[in-house]
């Protein structure tokens, strides 16, 4: 059935069982993805899958139902199911459908170039990123695994109001998992990179940083716990602010679970640190000129020179505070779809060199278990360097760093040049920390 024809039937369907306002998304998907190890496929996906999600809206309250098939059946299942939670849902907030008002830049479409290349040399990607590792170091004892993988997105919302939006976006991206060992305890080295074209991902730059990364830590061990001068390289830097994004969101704010919670045009950072959720950042891969309630994307500073002048706020969230929705509903938490932090002027190597004495933090382990949102407390096993005199003098392992975000944020001295793009949409430089707490080999 078109999506058009099933777009009626429902909104007639929903009329007719008592909703006042409803809405439809359609999220179409399409992923390909090769895992290999020691030259054969460890594991492959090739699929394309579809959700549609009805929102339906009656005295201001909102239901929600969801399948995954269009056809006469999905019609009536998505509107029953929606009142049938209607019905048993005390709890509802008020909630809206969007009127479609405010300025849209025209529909963004993904040229999807991967999907031209043919399955063999998706897997010959793989194999030649893990062979070109294995040959760049004979203390390179393993490839655990060897990915070559993209996605495209459609998505298209229609509601009773008169919104009728569609879009796609995608992106590719290549990681490698590989051991070192001199005869000692092995050590890992991990690098992925992302791209909107397959041009985008150089599989020997991807190799040589992966081999780079495992060598160095050869020798690796822990110092005194204490508090140090930190540097937090870009993809560290990167995984803690991602962890704590929650944070930033309204809904978070307005149930108490968010730190951030009356500090809105305060400041709860460095004045060195300014972050832009950006959804048509150029270098990210990923880009969208309307969110997932149909509410128009906008580039914004939410932390500017230190001071927090939004938070992220959906439907629901916005009409709670009187405001405007910020065009951020993604997933199922209102987020920015591109993080950018605006570069400063030192090189990263002129930040070892500020640093002098302390440490370099360039892996976190356990960031699903200690990250606590609510608090904004933190504690991860890391692995870096130490630094005496502004030179890398050993690797540093079985170490704990610890602390609170918004105390890390505030003791930000100086924020990179070396911005570079270390998630699919994230765009990062490395910051040089006043102190940060590690525990270490004792006092």
């Amino acid at each position: 059935m078109r999506l058009e024809d099933f777009k009626e039937k429902v909104f007639s369907y929903a009329k007719k069982k008592g909703f006042d306002e409803c809405e439809l998304r359609f999220s179409r998907e399409r992923e390909f993805g090769v895992v290999v190890s020691k030259q054969n496929i460890d594991n492959y996906n090739d699929a394309d899958s579809l959700k549609v999600v009805f929102k339906g809206l009656k005295d201001s309250k909102a239901a929600f139902s969801s399948c995954e098939i269009v056809d006469e059946e999905s019609v009536k299942f998505l509107v029953d199911s929606a009142y049938e939670n209607f019905l048993v849902t005390d709890t509802l907030e008020e909630d809206s459908i969007y009127d479609g008002s405010g300025e849209y830049l025209r529909s963004l479409h993904f040229q999807d170039e991967f999907e031209k290349l043919p399955v063999k040399d998706k897997i010959n990607f793989a194999k030649a990123m893990e062979q070109k590792a294995m040959a760049l170091d004979k203390r390179i004892v393993m490839v655990m695994m060897s990915s070559y993988s993209h996605e495209r997105y459609e998505v298209s919302i229609f509601n009773t109001k008169g919104v009728s939006l569609s879009e796609s976006a995608g992106l590719g991206a290549a990681f490698l998992y590989l051991v070192a060992s001199d005869g000692k305890k092995p050590k890992r080295g991990f690098k992925v990179r992302f791209g909107s074209r397959p041009d985008d991902i150089d599989q020997e730059k991807i190799a040589a940083e992966a081999v780079q990364e495992a060598l160095s830590q050869l020798g690796a061990e822990s110092i005194p716990s204490g508090k140090y001068r930190a540097i937090l390289r870009r993809d560290v830097f990167s995984e803690l602010f991602s962890a704590f994004m929650p944070i930033f969101s309204a809904e978070s704010v307005q149930k108490g679970l968010s730190p951030l919670k009356g500090k809105l045009n305060s400041r709860i950072a460095s004045e060195k640190l300014t972050v832009v959720d950006d959804p048509f950042f150029e270098k990210t891969p990923i880009k969208r000129s309307f969110d997932n309630e149909g509410v128009p994307t906008k580039r914004k500073s939410f932390i500017d020179q230190g001071v927090l002048t939004t938070y992220f706020h959906s439907l629901k969230s916005a009409k709670k505070d009187g405001v405007k929705p910020t065009g951020n509903v993604f997933t199922y938490k209102c987020v920015p779809l591109n993080v950018v932090v605006q570069p400063g002027q030192k090189s990263y190597e002129d930040l070892i060199r500020q640093l002098d004495r302390g440490v370099i933090i360039t892996a976190l382990d356990g960031l699903h278990s200690g990250v606590r949102t609510v608090s904004g407390e933190f504690s991860l096993s890391a692995l870096g360097y130490y630094v005496e005199n502004g030179v890398v003098l050993k690797p540093v392992e079985q170490i704990t760093v610890s602390g609170n975000i918004l105390e890390v944020l505030k003791n930000i001295e100086e924020v990179g040049a070396d911005s570079d793009l270390v998630s699919g949409s994230a765009y990062f430089p490395s910051v040089l920390v006043e102190n940060i707490d590690i525990a270490g080999s004792g006092s």
